[in-house]
């Protein structure tokens, strides 16, 4: 022990004094994991309190779920600058409150990693954790490793992560000269600075593009195999240029880091990405074939890139100074995601990657989803502000009816314009009068946006957004010359199943809710409400899984094929009975929503069409 103490002060005393007294000095040895921990030093900043808090996160952006990452936190001490233990308190998972903390010097404790930590009761997303693997690669989302002491999360950050031969260390974050071939040195302004951008860590397979002045990275990890990071910079090069004209041929970043770990874990039930304001991480499974390999990277990639825009440039308070212990939520997460996720296909079909028509049948699927698969009585707001807790099983309608909201916006923004300004002029407006560092008021965005358009763009917000009126779907495309048919028929196969879900009492588990608009297809598979999913085609199917089942589903289930659920029905008050649930996939005259070009369409929307689409 006082061999350990006098190293560890030892190593603290060759920091820079002043910038401690100033901020933070971390240190992290990647060389040296201890079942399967990795030990973090920090030298911490001048504190005058008699006591004072220190804080792993509880939750952080982005996640919209609870994590409590200081419990992965053990053996933590704090010291004084002679060495001397300080008494510590810990009342909950990611607080240690340090008494005599004026004389507070540095603090040291081990952290395990969350994707390979059983024994610790939690479940934490990939991208958003951690992972330790000795000698083979390391994720390292900081929020996940380091703290800080309340009230002083604005103080600079000087870390350094010592790394094994031949490791890269791929980030968004420059290292600073001090860096090493055996050591890397990162400084940022901030603890949100610093947590806003994870680490990759193993021996690089990276590729670089220039897109404009921006520069791309892409690192990837997969066993066993290199030159992938290649691979996926041919997929995405022409959606980010597309991205790049959506904006006017100038992105607000001079560098971007696309990190992609493909997992070859087995029973793999979700993967997807975290997005950060400077890039982003990315959870495949190994084991998809080349093409949907692409094209989920791709489809990943379209969207977590524009959050360069918001929420890096675009933000409410909440998340300008995110309160990671107790936080405060934005009721804006129609602008965050759905509008995100409108612009991500928007800007595909201005440069000519997709045409019209795929663009149209991704927006069926949204309108599908949006009022079969969650409450499109919620008002878009209100389901912001509780997505933490209220209204989680709903927070997955972001993408599918907050683009939707975005698509409307745009359409109204260029009608009332006679097509010289929609959400890309605004989300530029937006841009120039916030930035980085100036948030907005929540409660005044609405009125912000109403004064730089038009007033029928804030009774928009009102009705269909802070209220619940449905919307505007059937005038949006007539603005665009198209006709809207919710009624319409098709002959297809069907595949849609048509039941409402609700989030079970473990908060995780999904239940069918309602059978009310259930297609033939559903009615034959013999669900009963109350039932709880298990799985579906031989994968689990939960509240992180859902979506890529139907996603699996929907790309390769074929005319006969057999789509089978397992549930859990109750049969008495106190037993439940594993069911399989099977029926056939039939081609069918079905019900379907029809979007077609309007063959009447006026002049002027012939127009605001050609406007829309990027060909004027």
């Amino acid at each position: 022990m006082k061999q350990f103490l006098l190293a560890t002060f030892v190593l603290f005393m060759v920091f820079n004094h002043a910038v401690a007294q100033k901020g933070y000095q971390v240190a992290i040895d990647l060389r040296k994991v201890q079942k399967d921990r990795l030990a973090v030093n920090i030298q911490t900043p001048k504190v005058m309190a008699e006591a004072i808090a220190f804080h792993l996160p509880k939750i952080v952006p982005g996640t919209y779920a609870i994590h409590n990452y200081g419990a992965y936190v053990s053996n933590f001490k704090a010291f004084d600058r002679a060495g001397i233990r300080l008494q510590v308190e810990h009342p909950d998972a990611n607080t240690w409150i340090i008494k005599g903390a004026q004389t507070l010097h540095h603090l040291s404790y081990e952290v395990d990693d969350s994707w390979d930590s059983p024994e610790i009761k939690g479940d934490i997303f990939e991208p958003a954790g951690t992972n330790i693997q000795q000698d083979s690669f390391f994720v390292l989302n900081s929020f996940g490793l380091i703290g800080y002491l309340k009230n002083l999360e604005e103080r600079p950050y000087q870390v350094r992560i010592s790394k094994p031969k031949g490791f890269y260390g791929a980030t968004s974050l420059q290292p600073s000269k001090q860096s090493n071939p055996e050591m890397d040195v990162i400084q940022t302004r901030n603890y949100h600075t610093l947590v806003d951008a994870p680490i990759l860590y193993c021996e690089p397979d990276t590729a670089w593009l220039k897109v404009g002045k921006t520069s791309v990275l892409i690192a990837v990890y997969k066993q066993g195999q290199k030159n992938i990071a290649k691979t996926l910079l041919k997929d995405i090069r022409p959606v980010l240029e597309a991205h790049r004209s959506y904006f006017g041929g100038k992105l607000p970043v001079d560098k971007y880091a696309f990190l992609v770990h493909f997992s070859n874990r087995k029973n793999l039930t979700r993967f997807g990405a975290l997005e950060h304001s400077q890039s982003c991480f990315t959870f495949l499974p190994s084991n998809l074939p080349a093409s949907e390999e692409s094209s989920i990277f791709r489809d990943i990639a379209a969207h977590e890139f524009l959050h360069i825009l918001t929420p890096l440039n675009i933000h409410s308070e909440e998340i300008g100074h995110f309160d990671y212990i107790d936080t405060k939520m934005s009721k804006h997460l129609w602008l965050y995601e759905g509008l995100t996720e409108y612009a991500a296909h928007h800007s595909q079909l201005r440069a000519g990657l997709i045409d019209l028509q795929t663009y149209l049948d991704r927006q069926v699927s949204k309108i599908n989803n949006a009022t079969s698969m969650f409450n499109d009585s919620l008002a878009f707001t209100e389901l912001s502000l509780g997505a933490l807790d209220k209204y989680k099983s709903q927070y997955q309608n972001v993408y599918e009816k907050g683009a939707l909201i975005g698509l409307c916006l745009d359409a109204l923004l260029l009608q009332k314009s006679n097509g010289k300004y929609d959400t890309r002029a605004l989300m530029s407006d937006l841009a120039k009068q916030y930035g980085p560092h100036k948030s907005f008021k929540d409660h005044e965005l609405f009125d912000k946006i109403a004064e730089l358009t038009y007033p029928e763009v804030r009774t928009f917000f009102k009705k269909h957004v802070e209220n619940a009126e449905p919307l505007p779907l059937a005038e949006t495309f007539a603005i665009l010359g198209l006709m809207y048919n919710p009624k319409g028929e098709t002959k297809m196969v069907q595949k849609q199943i048509l039941f409402g879900m609700a989030l079970g009492p473990d908060r995780k588990t999904l239940l069918v809710q309602s059978l009310d608009g259930a297609t033939d297809l559903g009615k034959r598979l013999g669900f009963q409400v109350g039932d709880k999913f298990v799985s579906m085609n031989g994968q689990t199917f939960d509240l992180t899984s859902y979506q890529s089942c139907f996603e699996h589903y929907s790309t390769h289930s074929q005319l006969g094929d057999t789509v089978t659920f397992v549930v859990k029905r109750k049969i008495s008050d106190t037993e439940e009975k594993e069911l399989t649930l099977q029926a056939d996939l039939r081609e069918e005259i079905v019900p379907a929503i029809l979007i077609n070009p309007d063959p009447k369409a006026s002049t002027q929307q012939l127009a605001i069409r050609s406007v829309w689409m990027g060909k004027k």
